[in-house]
């Protein structure tokens, strides 16, 4: 029994058979067409984009207010529809692949631009959520040390038991292989985004005439800056994470719904990113720092005072709260990483053995992701920076921006009119735009470390990259 019980298929996250468009596409495992499992509902489909989504990047958010200035919450409001709207052009670009080709954003690109398509995509998709995992993996970490004596434990150092306390924890998340069922823990990361949420909120109710600040008088602000561009950089990476979304589709038990998960998805994001964006700017202003918790730890009502039990801040409940997020975040990126790795190996279409890989096989490849994540985590522990956010930042601006709109443009060139091809090109102008600053910014930052703007700016951006690209 424990050998059939082996020998049963993973349910695929990614592929689809030649069904109806209302056949439910995640079947359980082992069970036959008439006997289907729900997937993923439309709160659960919610719930994990968000987390995908939703990284470090909202702490980032009063320092790209710093940035932009007050004119930055429009910025933030346009770019999250623009990447809102990109995040549409995938799911409805799948409409033009047959039915008995494996849906997913490898075979998108296959479709479009042929096999050179296939393999860009999955280059670039990889890229972006293995830095993403490995980042991840490294801030725990951090976390973890920052709450251990410098000397370490029992002759263990601080760095050493970070690491394998979070390992320990991590590997019986990756025995899970749906997202069905981590919907749960990526509640945990969702109610951690809403306690850095709540606590800027509470902070400005508190003290909303900043007379408690102990660094006094309380920074000034402005309306409008040309940092302005740096500052979309942060936001646009903050939104993005579109590798994710075919799988995050074809999990639902419903996928025509999701165009709604999109709406409601970004519109929440963008409700949390902009209460944290003014409300930490406003309470801060131009003295707000790349992540807000250094703020909240040095120059606010709470700095000093504990909470229920001695020694526990309010700075030290949102970096808990952040390893939470991190560490429910991560097995969702392994589970993504598994199944592009998949779709792309050779014979991995949809009918083949590759296509249903069997648990063993499966739990191989994410045990595999992890040992290699963490190797490279630990290779580039103190080397955070530059290298990572300028690999990373292209990676998610083609994923998320520029490939989307260019599919789109390609497979729907004959149905489209001038003016929505116009608004396709405009699109895609604006990915290049935000390519060309990333690249910019970080090779600037390579090459004049002693820059703090260029550098703060880079640091925000490769920190807002984490839990949904690097």
């Amino acid at each position: 029994m424990m050998a059939d019980d082996d020998n049963r298929t993973v349910e695929p996250l990614l592929s689809i058979a030649d069904v109806p468009e209302d056949f439910p596409l995640v079947v359980e495992s082992g069970a036959s067409p008439g006997n289907t499992r729900s997937g993923s509902s439309l709160m659960q489909g919610t719930f994990n984009l968000i987390n995908i989504f939703m990284g470090l990047g909202l702490l980032s958010m009063p320092y790209a207010m710093r940035l932009s200035g007050w004119l930055g919450i429009l910025a933030l409001a346009a770019l999250t529809c623009l990447f809102c709207l990109s995040g549409k052009l995938i799911v409805h670009a799948f409409d033009k692949m047959p039915l008995h080709r494996p849906h997913t954003y490898p075979a998108l690109g296959q479709l479009a631009l042929g096999r050179a398509g296939q393999y860009l995509v999955a280059t670039f998709a990889l890229s972006e959520f293995f830095g993403g995992g490995c980042m991840m993996l490294i801030i725990m970490w951090r976390i973890v040390m920052d709450t251990l004596p410098d000397q370490g434990i029992r002759g263990i150092s601080s760095f050493h038991v970070g690491v394998g306390s979070t390992s320990i924890l991590i590997l019986p998340m990756l025995f899970i292989q749906s997202f069905k069922r981590l919907s749960w823990l990526n509640m945990i990361g969702f109610i951690s985004t809403m306690v850095v949420t709540a606590t800027i909120i509470v902070l400005v109710a508190v003290d909303p005439f900043r007379h408690y600040m102990p660094i006094q008088p309380p920074p000034a602000h402005i309306s409008a800056d040309w940092n302005i561009i740096q500052a979309c950089g942060i936001f646009a990476v903050s939104v993005s994470g579109h590798s994710s979304l075919p799988v995050l589709r074809n999990s639902m038990a419903r996928p025509q719904d999701f165009d709604t998960v999109l709406n409601i998805s970004f519109s929440l994001m963008l409700g949390v990113y902009g209460a944290v964006a003014a409300l930490g700017y406003y309470y801060f202003g131009s003295s707000a720092h790349t992540l807000v918790t250094t703020d909240l730890a040095r120059n606010s009502p709470f700095t000093g005072h504990y909470l229920l039990l001695p020694g526990l801040t309010v700075d030290k409940l949102v970096s808990l709260s952040i390893l939470l997020n991190a560490y429910s975040t991560y097995p969702s990126l392994v589970l993504v990483m598994q199944d592009m790795i998949v779709s792309v190996l050779p014979g991995g279409g949809a009918g083949s053995a590759w296509c249903h890989p069997r648990k063993p096989v499966a739990l191989a490849i994410r045990l595999s992701i992890f040992a290699v994540g963490g190797l490279t985590a630990y290779a580039a522990f103190a080397v955070l920076g530059n290298v990572m956010s300028l690999v990373g930042g292209m990676c998610s601006m083609c994923c998320s921006l520029l490939l989307p709109s260019l599919f789109y443009l390609i497979l729907y060139k004959q149905d489209l009119s001038l003016l929505k091809k116009c608004g396709v090109v405009v699109l895609l102008l604006c990915g290049v735009a935000l390519l060309v600053l990333i690249v910019v910014q970080n090779i600037q930052d390579l090459f004049a470390p002693t820059q703090v703007s260029t550098a703060g700016t880079s640091t925000a951006m490769s920190l807002a990259a984490i839990g949904q690209r690097w």
